[in-house]
């Protein structure tokens, strides 16, 4: 991807969710149209897209991912998540 997403404070839009499926022992991304079924990166991402700031997130990643320069993965993997309407910006009231 060429565009990198300038999301400030990402957030899960209000149509979709997430969850650990404990029985498919799958982390899920639950929405009307259906299920995304997230790899530990995508859900480690997921679940820190609560509307903090973007860079609190890329500094938790790199916490829990010490190893992994994460920032341009992670702005693809948001702009895509973007496109498909999963996250979008949090509202600055919130």
């Amino acid at each position: 991807m060429t565009d990198k997403t300038t999301l400030k404070r990402p957030i899960l839009s209000p149509h979709v969710r997430y969850r650990w499926d404990s029985l498919r022992r799958q982390h899920q991304l639950i929405f009307p149209e259906g299920m995304l079924i997230l790899n530990p990166p995508s859900a480690a991402i997921l679940t820190r897209c609560d509307g903090r700031p973007l860079d609190a997130l890329m500094e938790d990643l790199v916490t829990e991912f010490p190893s992994a320069k994460p920032h341009d993965d992670v702005r693809d993997f948001l702009e895509e998540m973007t496109r498909r309407g999963f996250v979008h910006e949090a509202d600055p009231d919130d």
